[in-house]
């Protein structure tokens, strides 16, 4: 599969909240999604049930309620709880924003890697 453009892939570790155990993922990432998005078949795989849903803007116009949960994310050796969509089971695994967020990275585009982030007090 392509990736859209100012996208790269990156490997991660999903497991469900209390961290028992994690599955290695590639992930896109440098999306402009919000939440990640995980398929659904993977959640289920790893033990992770729905907790809420939310409405959510199709790229296409509409909108969807769709399945939420929080899960436990591991990059490069440091775990966090964060939010995720239950995507469509054959759809890629994208990490969003909010996830780069609670990591304190962000997305290099130019050398296609997670790099740390600035972090900003108001």
């Amino acid at each position: 599969m392509t990736t859209q453009p100012g996208t790269f892939r990156c490997p991660i570790e999903i497991g469900p909240r209390d961290g028992s155990r994690f599955q290695r993922v590639i992930v896109v990432a440098g999306s402009e999604n919000i939440y990640s998005v995980l398929p659904s078949t993977l959640l289920e795989m790893i033990g992770v049930s729905a907790e809420w849903e939310s409405r959510f803007t199709l790229p296409g116009g509409g909108w969807e309620m769709l399945p939420m949960a929080e899960v436990r994310m591991r990059i490069d050796g440091q775990e966090r709880t964060t939010i995720c969509v239950y995507g469509k089971s054959d759809g890629e695994p994208i990490l969003g924003r909010h996830t780069l967020a609670a990591f304190g990275l962000a997305a290099d585009h130019v050398e296609q890697k997670l790099v740390q982030a600035d972090m900003f007090l108001s």
